[in-house]
């Protein structure tokens, strides 16, 4: 039986790595027939296609990788699958690993599918993640902006210009989930960034800052409840602190949280009931989008900017990196609670694209 062993940022109880372990097992078993479809991680997500979950004392620090090299020893292929995952590749890491197996075990094959690359850490962080890319059998990239770039290289095969997986997941749940009636809920979703990446935290202070006096203003002038999401429940790098703070002012009754479900079908459940979403959170936004819901998606990385403008979202309804004005972001939220909403213009062609990710690459 064939065995595909995937990697990625899987295991740490972040809802948007969690839809690529969902969409990943539903699609390796329908376009690739492979049932045997592997995921390493101490909090793997439940899905509706069954996984191997087997693990060797992965919940003990240092035996994650025995875990990881356990499972390759016998895989078809190692797949890194979602993300933006592809920055720098420290030398402990699963991708480089497996890329020095590899020159072990000539018939190992590795790929890529649905992921971002760069922005780079530094030239160096470039030069490791290029020679990686040399050492694929197949890649493709869910941006346009990685899409140039990769093209831009010699690789010893044709890059794939294909989507972010998370835009299958109506395809998953093969839109089971009834649409029913939006009551005035509005979906919101927040993260930090720049606290876990030595960035520049005035940056952070201000984009949080512009999304608290926005919710502000619309429970002021609106009747809405609030439905909040937690889509990352890391105790260390998660949302719950930064949600805590965002909501302080709000009326408590106008609240419900949804806190971080090991279950992808259950956050996409609650995000269908939702009339709007504005979000830091980009699976959050993508959800939205890809369950035909109004979103406001707060630009706090290159890939979220990836994002808006290649799923074609209206330059109005954009806010940058909290760049216009919180009075400005709640009159067109207001226009949309009124009914009058301008759909994305290529979410039809996105899913189309995020297709490819399984039918561009002979997996046999």
């Amino acid at each position: 039986m064939m065995k595909i062993l995937f990697e990625g940022f899987y295991g740490f109880k972040n809802t948007g790595d969690d839809a690529f372990v969902e969409v990943s097992s539903w699609g390796s078993e329908k376009y690739w027939n492979c049932k045997n479809n592997v995921f390493l991680g101490e909090s793997i997500p439940e899905t509706v296609h069954k996984i191997n979950t087997r693990q060797i004392l992965s919940h003990i620090r240092g035996f994650d990788r025995l875990n990881f090299l356990a499972h390759l020893t016998n895989a078809d292929y190692l797949i890194s699958s979602g993300g933006s995952t592809f920055s720098e590749l420290p030398f402990h890491s699963n991708k480089t690993l497996s890329r020095h197996y590899k020159k072990i075990r000539k018939d190992l094959k590795l790929g890529a599918i649905g992921v971002s690359i760069g922005p780079f850490k530094n030239s160096q962080a470039e030069k490791v993640v290029k020679l990686h890319l040399e050492s694929l059998n197949f890649l493709s990239v869910r941006d346009s902006r990685s899409f140039h770039y990769v093209n831009s290289l010699t690789l010893p095969y044709k890059p794939i210009n294909s989507f972010d997986l998370a835009a299958l997941l109506p395809l998953v749940y093969n839109n089971s989930i009834a649409t029913e009636s939006k009551q005035e809920i509005i979906g919101i979703s927040i993260c930090n960034h720049e606290r876990y990446n030595n960035g520049d935290l005035s940056k952070e202070k201000r984009r949080n800052l512009f999304f608290r006096e926005l919710i502000e203003l619309v429970e002021k002038n609106t009747n809405v409840h609030f439905k909040v999401f937690i889509i990352n429940g890391h105790k260390i790098i998660g949302d719950e602190e930064v949600t805590k703070q965002l909501i302080s002012n709000i009326d408590k009754n106008r609240i419900s949280i949804v806190p971080y479900l090991n279950n992808v079908s259950e956050t996409w459940k609650e995000i269908n009931k939702c009339k709007l979403i504005i979000s830091t959170r980009l699976h959050a936004s993508i959800f939205a989008c890809y369950a035909n819901i109004p979103f406001f998606l707060i630009e706090y990385h290159k890939k979220c900017t990836d994002f808006v403008l290649d799923v074609g979202q209206d330059e109005t309804y954009r806010l940058y990196d909290a760049e216009v004005s919180p009075k400005y972001a709640f009159e067109k939220i207001n226009e949309i609670l009124n009914g009058n909403y301008i759909k994305p213009k290529y979410v039809n062609k996105t899913i189309e694209l995020s297709k490819k990710n399984f039918t561009a690459h002979n997996i046999t």
